[in-house]
This record gives structure tokens, C-alpha cells and sequence, in this order.
């Protein structure tokens, strides 16, 4: 598909067409078939108004079609494919049909678009009938055979306004031709007498063709034509009125009223199942009146509106969303009381733990301090006794098994006499030695099982 840069590039429209043929047929038939039949004092200033705004219409159109609203970034990138790069700040480009000036492309977030290859604006949309991207892209117009963007937005919207105001001085004027001609031919019908400077005797004499009739025809036809135009470009100038007070574009409108659309349907969907609900739920508990109003207002159309204000469906949402208000307060509540509760219970449990921590440290002592009591303790040679006999004795602090036991938590305390006992027989087992070994006698200790004399 080739890339159109202007709306007067071909393959023409046959909407495109139809303007072109329109406009100038409605000046001519208003110069042909309205003029002449006004009278003198109001017809040149109506033509003057006419052929005005037809001219004002035709000028904003010729620049809203000339004028390329490409995407600046996609301009440059064209233009530096075509002219072989960038010569320092400007491209060298060939002049379009409006001389316009190349601004710079504008700095902000950019996407890619996978049609033209490129990063564009990011409210820049790509036009499948006009193969590129569109800066600020509004609409593609039939009418115009081109895009709509920010670079063409205001010569469209002066073409909308200046050719509605052709339709309606135009159709002003064939009205008031129309309805004063039929009712001055039935005056004449009736017998009443017309006078010569009257609608119906200007358009008898129009060019002295005596054919009245086919002009007011030719021109109820045009009337009929005006009022269709007026209607729609009304709409198309009082929405797009809108659209600049909220500063959104055509797309951008057809996008957020889809939403809207979707989300509208959705409801409807979901207020459908509770109307079946509170339907089965009436006929349950016998409420008839209930039952009534809610079959009335869901009557397709009619109950939408006629019944709207009567629906208990209404009403229960209120007093659902209330209840629901009061229900989150008390649940907000509940958390409140609930997460005070929970500091409290974590503050005790830290207190509890302190505790349990002292107490297994404490009993962690204690049967370190009855194993250090139960060890064996172990001495060395004794001293000889009265024959001469020494022996190896083992002092324990345990009790023998035959001893009762006693219980954990008295405390127990090791006899120590046995201790003391061995330790004075070897103070005087070493005494011994060293009074012998100064009056030379060997001494010999002997154990308790091999004594020897």
C-alpha cells in the first residue's frame, strides 16, 4: 500500500467526491434559484453570506487536505531515507502542497510501531488507510480523504463550522422561500388576490419562464438536502465541541466509551442474576408486591427507565453499600482490638520465655553441681599401718547401693572424713621413710594382700 502524505493523492474517496460536487451544486442552485427570487433588499446580502461561508468552507478544506499530520520522528526518518541524512539541524525535504514548516520531534515517551519500524510519539497512532503514523491521531475523514492529527486538527474543525454555517444560511433562506410561495399559491387557489411583489409572482416571472412551481420543488428538494446536512454536521460540531473542552481526541473518545460500554453490559449482567435471585427468593416467602415491582423493572426498555425509580433492587444496594460502611468501621474496629490483644500476648510471651530460660539455667547448675558431687575420687599409696602393711584405698562420695535414696530435692552433702583419713596416713608414710633413711634401715612398703615380715 502506498503511503499518502495528502488528501488529494489518489485513489480518491466517493465520499470525497460527493463534497466536491455538493458544495458548488448548492451555490449554484442558491444563485440560480434563491437569489433571484428575493427581494432586492435581501438578496445581496444573503449571497454575500452564502458564497462567504461556501468560500471559507472550501479554503479550511483545501489546507485541512494538504497539510501532512505524519508523526514528526517518522517525517525525519523518511526524509533522511529519501535525501541521504541530516545537513547539521535541518533535513532537506520536498516542499508538500501547504509549504509547511517542519518542527522538531517532540521529546517525551516514545513506542514502537511495528508497521513503520520506528519509535513514534506515544500518542501517536498508525492510520491503515494512510499507511503511517499519525501525531496526535483523531480520526481518518472519508470526506476529506485524509488523517486527522494535531497538524491539520484546526482546519478540520474551521471546515466543520464554516460548512454548517453554509447549510444553515442556506436552508434559512430556502425556508422562509418555500413556505411563503405555498402559502401565497394557496391564497391564489382560495381566490384571494397576490400581490406582484410576492414570492409567488417573483418565481412566475423568474426569467420569464412562468414556472413557479418546478422553482419552489427544485427548491423544497435543496431544503430537504439543507436539513439532512444540518443534522449531522450539528452532531459532528457540537461533539467535537466537547472533545476540545476535555482535551481528548475522536479515538481517544471511542476508546473510554468502549470502556464504559463493557463495563455498563457487566452490570447489567450482574444486576440481571440478582433480579433472578430476589425473584426466587420473593416467590419463596410470599412477598407479591415485591415480586411485581421487580418483574415490572425488568422489563426490557420500559422497566429501565419507566420503572427505574420503583426498583427494590435500588434500595437494597443502598442499604447494602450502608451496611457494608458499617461493617468495615466495625470490622476496622475489630482489627484494632485485635492487634492490641496480639502486642499484649507477644509482650507476656517474652516475660514467660525470661522466665523458662532462667529456670532451665538454673537447673543446668544444679546437675552440674550433683555430677561434680557423685565423681570418684581417687588417692594415691597410704601410709604403713601399725604391722607394717600399706594398702590403696578409693574414699567415694556415693552411698552404697544398699543406702536408702534420697530425694532430688534435699540437698546432698559428701562426707569427707574418709579424705582427710587418707591424706594423714600419707603425711606419715613419708615421715617414716625419712626417719629411717637417716638411721639407715630400708624400708619396704608392702601392699595389703602380699605382706611380707
Amino acid at each position: 500500500m502506498t503511503r499518502r502524505t495528502n488528501g488529494f493523492q489518489r485513489p480518491f474517496n466517493p465520499m470525497q467526491v460527493g463534497t466536491w460536487i455538493l458544495l458548488p451544486t448548492l451555490l449554484l442552485q442558491f444563485l440560480f434559484f434563491a437569489s433571484p427570487i428575493l427581494p432586492l433588499a435581501a438578496s445581496i446580502p444573503c449571497t454575500i453570506a452564502v458564497f462567504s461561508c461556501g468560500f471559507f468552507a472550501a479554503f479550511f478544506a483545501y489546507y485541512c487536505c494538504a497539510i501532512d499530520p505524519i508523526d514528526e520522528r517518522l517525517r525525519r526518518h523518511l526524509a533522511n531515507q529519501e535525501n541521504g541524512g541530516i545537513n547539521g539541524t535541518s533535513v532537506a525535504r520536498n516542499q508538500s502542497l501547504s509549504n509547511e514548516v517542519y518542527a522538531e520531534p517532540e521529546a517525551g515517551p516514545t513506542k514502537f510501531c511495528w508497521v513503520c519500524g520506528i519509535d513514534v510519539n506515544e500518542v501517536s497512532m498508525h492510520c491503515k488507510f494512510c499507511d503511517k503514523c499519525v501525531a496526535s491521531f483523531d480520526h481518518h475523514c472519508h470526506w476529506l480523504n485524509t488523517c486527522i492529527g494535531r497538524s491539520n486538527y484546526d482546519y478540520f474543525f474551521r471546515t466543520v463550522g464554516s460548512t454548517l454555517a453554509l447549510v444553515l444560511a442556506h436552508g434559512g433562506v430556502l425556508a422562509g422561500l418555500v413556505v411563503s410561495f405555498f402559502v401565497q399559491y394557496t391564497s391564489k387557489k382560495a381566490g384571494s388576490e397576490v400581490d406582484r411583489a410576492s414570492t409567488l409572482q417573483r418565481s412566475n416571472d423568474w426569467f420569464g419562464a412562468e414556472a413557479g412551481v418546478a422553482i419552489a420543488a427544485v427548491n423544497t428538494v435543496f431544503l430537504v438536502i439543507d436539513g439532512s446536512c444540518i443534522s449531522l454536521l450539528g452532531q459532528l460540531f457540537l461533539f467535537h465541541l466537547r472533545l476540545r473542552r476535555e482535551k481528548i481526541t475522536t479515538y481517544a473518545y471511542i476508546v473510554r466509551d468502549g470502556q464504559r460500554k463493557r463495563e455498563a453490559s457487566r452490570e447489567k449482567m450482574q444486576m440481571g442474576r440478582k433480579r433472578i435471585i430476589a425473584l426466587n427468593d420473593a416467590k419463596r416467602e410470599g412477598k407479591l408486591i415485591r415480586r411485581f415491582f421487580l418483574m415490572a423493572a425488568g422489563c426490557p426498555f420500559v422497566g429501565e427507565y419507566i420503572c427505574k425509580p420503583c426498583d427494590p433492587l435500588r434500595y437494597d444496594d443502598k442499604e447494602g453499600v450502608t451496611q457494608s460502611q458499617t461493617d468495615q468501621r466495625d470490622e476496622d474496629k475489630y482489627d484494632e482490638v485485635v492487634d492490641a490483644r496480639t502486642q499484649t500476648d507477644r509482650r507476656d510471651k517474652d516475660k514467660y520465655d525470661e522466665v523458662v530460660d532462667a529456670n532451665h539455667r538454673d537447673d543446668e547448675e544444679g546437675a552440674l553441681q550433683q555430677d561434680i558431687q557423685i565423681n570418684v575420687v581417687e588417692v594415691g599409696e597410704c601410709s604403713p599401718s601399725a604391722h607394717g602393711l600399706g594398702n590403696e584405698q578409693r574414699v567415694e562420695n556415693s552411698q552404697s547401693d544398699n543406702a536408702p535414696k534420697h530425694d532430688s530435692s534435699v540437698k546432698f552433702v559428701p562426707n569427707t572424713n574418709g579424705l582427710l583419713s587418707a591424706m594423714e596416713h600419707r603425711v606419715e608414710h613419708h615421715r617414716d621413710a625419712e626417719e629411717s633413711e637417716e638411721k639407715g634401715i630400708e624400708f619396704i612398703p608392702i601392699s595389703s594382700t602380699n605382706s611380707k615380715v
